[in-house]
């Protein structure tokens, strides 16, 4: 079957094929750009971890970023410093249950956590409402809530006898309670909250 050029003159034929070679670059250099974002996205997202448990029946998930440990620690944050617990988008807490925080009652549904250290051996762990940015995407953990908390429990610092290079979270039962706990290289902290 002949082609579509070949009932093109000559000259023409040559316009036509350079239109279609400029066509098909375009379409090259747009491929390679989505290619290219879509692997910034999943490895992004490949620093991610997730603390999951069932207590009382009840699922509570958390997703987070694991950032390697560099030259920082958790220890380093200075007195009234709030941390996103991780990198990239906030620490977000998601729960089937209602929880008892301190003395505040956090209802189901999802929320961000950060960890303020409000002394110089004190620490809390806060649930802030907040979980998606302006643009309605999950919200960003820098700058980092201030304000807003609706509920907090207090940490505990303890040193590890190993290091871990990236952040790691573990939340599981501990009696009818969640028992949570992040570490970052050897720091470690610590606390829990009711599962109603």
């Amino acid at each position: 079957m002949d082609s579509l050029t070949d009932n093109i003159p000559w000259c023409h034929r040559n316009f036509v094929e350079r239109k279609h070679s400029k066509m098909n670059f375009k379409k090259l250099v747009l491929c390679a750009a989505m290619i290219c974002a879509l692997a910034a996205i999943a490895v992004a997202q490949g620093n991610r971890g997730t603390a999951e448990a069932t207590i009382k029946g009840k699922k509570i998930t958390i997703d987070y970023g694991r950032p390697p440990l560099g030259s920082h620690s958790v220890s380093e944050l200075p007195v009234g410093g709030v941390w996103r617990i991780g990198m990239n988008q906030a620490t977000r807490i998601e729960t089937t249950a209602d929880l008892g925080v301190g003395a505040d009652t956090v209802k189901a549904g999802k929320y961000t956590l950060w960890i303020k250290r409000t002394g110089e051996n004190s620490w809390v762990l806060a649930f802030h409402p907040k979980t998606e940015g302006a643009n309605g995407q999950p919200l960003w953990g820098a700058p980092p809530q201030t304000t807003g908390f609706i509920a907090q429990t207090p940490l505990k610092l303890e040193k590890a006898k190993d290091s871990v290079d990236r952040v790691t979270i573990n939340l599981a039962d501990a009696r009818g309670k969640a028992s949570f706990k992040v570490q970052w290289g050897t720091d470690v902290l610590t606390g829990t909250f009711d599962v109603k």
